[in-house]
């Protein structure tokens, strides 16, 4: 047990291996030691959920959900948003996404956690160039916190079934982002929470500062006058 408890995250034969992303933790790899508990329970849960490449079907579908969560894609929910009247909210979920993007990228870097794909032999990946096609660290996982804060957020002003309906999608897209062999289970954990937390203080915030209200409005009705004008045109 005392051996296991000495246990590296990252095998010393693959750091040579890293990618750029990840090679400046090495000088700090004895002081990220963990638990043979702690680090045993993300390989297990990670090696259980990473199944890419045995069912057709399942491949097809992790890759969906994880897709729709890209910083390019996930936007696009503002539109319907916004066509169904909730202009004020198709706003707040781009400055939200913003938001998010930013905090969790600069998370990523000052951890620098190298992905399972990178640090682990023998992963489930979709495609050999999947793990270098990640540009960033691991930890946390960015998918997760995109689409937990937009779950979030959405929870915040519909109804009991878009709750559901969005908390559901965003526990698969995270589940995803482990069967593709790309992140740990504890980067879509803290991802999760780090989401959630932020449209909770997102939404906090906007409704007491004044001057983000009056910009929101100016943008919203900017943005309506445009939109009429091209119409008419």
């Amino acid at each position: 047990m005392a051996a296991a408890a000495k246990r590296l995250p990252l095998p010393p034969a693959r750091i040579l291996s890293l990618p750029p992303r990840c090679r400046r933790v090495v000088p700090f790899l004895p002081l990220m030691t963990v638990s043979s508990v702690s680090y045993g329970l993300d390989e297990s849960l990670f090696r259980a959920i990473n199944l890419a490449g045995t069912n057709a079907v399942l491949d097809l579908l992790m890759a969906f959900f994880s897709a729709i969560a890209l910083p390019y894609i996930l936007p696009f929910l503002s539109l319907p948003l916004w066509w169904k009247g909730r202009r004020e909210l198709a706003f707040d979920l781009l400055v939200l996404l913003v938001v998010v993007v930013v905090v969790t990228e600069a998370l990523k870097y000052a951890i620098g956690r190298p992905r399972p794909c990178d640090a682990l032999p023998g992963v489930n990946l979709l495609t050999p160039g999947a793990c270098a096609a990640e540009a960033d660290p691991a930890f946390p996982s960015g998918h997760a916190s995109r689409i937990f804060a937009v779950a979030a957020l959405l929870s915040l002003t519909f109804k009991w079934s878009v709750r559901l309906g969005s908390f559901a999608v965003a526990i698969l897209t995270g589940v995803s982002r482990i069967y593709l062999g790309v992140h740990w289970p504890s980067d879509v954990l803290g991802g999760a929470v780090l989401g959630v937390a932020l449209a909770f203080v997102f939404v906090w915030l906007a409704r007491r500062l004044r001057f983000y209200q009056k910009l929101r409005t100016r943008v919203v009705e900017a943005v309506a006058r445009s939109v009429q004008r091209g119409t008419k045109a």
